[in-house]
């Protein structure tokens, strides 16, 4: 997804091509490098038109659905709840750090789930004035379990964890392991 929007509202006065206000802009993965928009068809929140200068991705309402949150220029924020239903699974990380900073930023985590593989790292940042969740969201599919989750800190150490349940929050405190394996809310 990309937000946008012109930096000036006064080009809604004048007759030119730009716009200041604009829809957003989401694609869907197919999985095989290839991307389809899919704005169109994703509801009010997507076409609403406004001056966007970031955008931010995480779990709001701990649901295991990606929710987001776009900052508008003079105007509030548009929060975009997901309540789509999905039949796939998916697991949440939690890193906390002890020997590498406490928000576990820069540490990467490898996740195995049957023919999936998939690399995320805890970011600071991602979009201006944005900050998406610390917790990072791995989409598992079909796959109802982790076969294998390698946490690499930002200290150097090395953790590696097998057969975790599908549809949690895993939290995991460096150098001590996994702290907690929650289920969290059902969409109401």
């Amino acid at each position: 997804m990309y937000v946008t929007g012109h930096a000036y509202p006064e080009i809604m006065r004048e007759k030119l091509d730009d716009e200041f206000e604009t829809r957003k802009v989401l694609y869907r993965n197919h999985g095989d490098g290839r991307f389809e928009d899919i704005s169109l068809k994703s509801g009010p929140g997507i076409l609403l038109r406004r001056s966007s200068r970031g955008a931010a991705f995480g779990d709001i309402f701990n649901t295991g659905q990606i929710d987001l949150v776009v900052n508008n220029m003079n105007a509030s924020p548009t929060l975009l709840r997901n309540v789509a239903p999905s039949p796939n699974h998916w697991l949440l990380v939690r890193l906390i750090g002890r020997k590498s900073n406490r928000s576990a930023v820069g540490s990467r985590v490898v996740l195995l789930a049957g023919p999936l593989r998939q690399v995320q790292e805890v970011l600071s940042g991602c979009s201006f004035c944005s900050q998406n969740d610390l917790r990072l969201h791995f989409g598992l599919g079909k796959a109802e379990k982790v076969d294998q989750l390698e946490v690499r800190w930002i200290s150097g150490t090395v953790e590696k964890y097998q057969d975790l349940p599908a549809n949690r929050l895993v939290t995991i405190l460096e150098g001590k392991g996994i702290e907690s394996v929650q289920e969290l809310s059902a969409l109401p």
